[in-house]
């Protein structure tokens, strides 16, 4: 899940569901607080290369972006607290076809400066991640591509460090909503090697996409079974994210889509209905959740996703348009081999339902993630009399547009069987973020 703020052009996603990271004794690269300055620096200096009254465009842009929160567990949970999350993001973008190469031939370069604490780990105790901007707190490579661009644009391939939670299984209308349910889907994150291709981990591999038809488009890509590099799931191993290694042990992560939007946009901003289905797969081997002694070569689970605009409204002048549009998600997976063997999401976001503030956004979420039958066993098993369930999460927030670059956004979660035990007290959390663009 990278940021659900990022500025780069791409499909919004939100990032996803991660377990509780301890915090290592590894020292950040630069103090926090300087590498947010370096950012805002960076970011400064390069404003005359994108600004809107720029005589034309730059072959180089330079962008950034920082993001902080305040969530505050109010009941229930582990025990109540407030916890700090900051992530200052920077990106560089280079169209090389400026200096001679193929048409449509770009670079991109991210990198990510964490800092705070988890109200998940400390506070809250959920399975999904109450907040898509939790990770170890240490400055990394977010991401490195190649991006190109054939066949009069019906092709693209990109190689490199990539993420897949910007191109794979998105709801737009999510991306708004805190919980990192509503971006990378908990049913991929929570049974694959260390969470997959996502936020805030890139994985080398390579991804294609092919528009075979003006309503039709087919993509898939293939990554790095191992983000962390770690068997043991520990993130302050190659935090940097400047580890670039391959095994077999480790397997690939596989996933293809084939997205059918029946009538597509006819302006920039307007809502358009459509309809993704999509197949992953793990090569890596994965324990049974019933018995320890058994072993499972592969993983792999089926999703679909889907938006739908109820009602929309055209902008005049200068005033963007109304809509109002509906999504979900859902996925399956082998309930032998995957804990969380099924999770579905779905919501409502509404923008400028407010009178004069058309860039407003109203979003409303419901998230479930639940426990496979074989896990719920193996606890039976162990002596457990009340064993885990399910985790139900609900969302609503509104992002108040105060200009074109920055955002508050006032938010408000209700976690039922956080961590899907029947025996923990539903959560109430609240929280406060505000992201500042440049």
């Amino acid at each position: 899940m990278r940021s659900p703020f990022s500025l780069r052009e791409r499909t919004p996603s939100a990032p996803r569901a991660r377990p509780a990271v301890p915090r290592g004794p590894r020292a950040p690269l630069l103090p926090r607080g300087g590498f947010a300055a370096a950012l805002l620096a960076c970011g400064l200096l390069a404003a005359p290369l994108h600004g809107a009254d720029a005589p034309s465009p730059s072959p180089v842009t330079v962008s950034g972006s920082y993001t902080a929160e305040v969530l505050t567990v109010a009941a229930g949970g582990i025990r109540r607290g407030s916890a700090f999350r900051g992530l200052a993001e920077a990106d560089l973008q280079a169209d090389l076809a400026a200096l001679g190469a193929r048409e449509g031939t770009v670079f991109h370069l991210s990198v990510l400066g964490p800092s705070g604490s988890d109200v998940s780990a400390r506070y809250l105790g959920d399975l999904q991640g109450a907040s898509n901007i939790t990770t170890y707190d240490q400055p990394l490579l977010y991401e490195l591509s190649l991006a190109g661009r054939f066949a009069d644009g019906r092709v693209d391939l990109k190689v490199g460090r990539l993420l897949a939670d910007c191109e794979f299984a998105v709801t737009d209308s999510s991306a708004a909503l805190f919980n990192s349910s509503f971006g990378w889907p908990t049913f991929i994150s929570a049974n694959t090697r260390n969470t997959g291709p996502a936020f805030d981990r890139s994985a080398l591999g390579v991804h294609a996409g092919v528009k075979l038809s003006p309503t039709l488009r087919f993509q898939a890509g293939v990554y790095d079974g191992d983000t962390f590099d770690s068997p043991n799931g520990d993130p302050s191993r190659y935090a940097d994210g400047l580890s670039f290694r391959l095994s077999r042990s480790q397997g690939a992560f596989g996933i293809a889509e084939l997205d059918l939007t029946p009538h597509p946009a006819q302006a920039e901003s307007a809502p358009v209905a459509s309809v993704k289905l999509g197949v992953w797969a793990h090569t890596a081997d994965f324990a049974d959740q019933c018995v320890a002694s058994r072993c499972h070569h592969g993983n792999g689970g089926i999703y679909a996703a889907g938006e739908l605009p109820l009602w929309s409204q055209a902008g005049v002048a200068d005033q963007p348009g109304r809509h109002l549009t509906a999504f979900a998600r859902a996925g399956v997976c082998p309930s032998d081999r995957d804990r969380v063997s099924q999770a579905a999401e779905a919501g409502l976001c509404a923008a400028g339902i407010v009178p004069g503030r058309g860039l407003d956004l109203l979003s409303l979420g419901l998230a479930y993630a639940g426990i496979g039958g074989y896990a719920r066993q193996a606890e039976r098993n162990c002596g457990v009399l009340n064993p885990s369930d399910y985790e139900l999460a609900l969302e609503a927030n509104y992002q108040f547009c105060l200009g074109s670059r920055f955002q508050v956004v006032p938010d408000l979660q209700w976690i039922h069987h956080p961590g899907a035990s029947p025996l923990q007290k539903d959560a109430l959390v609240y929280g406060l973020r505000t992201q500042v663009t440049f």
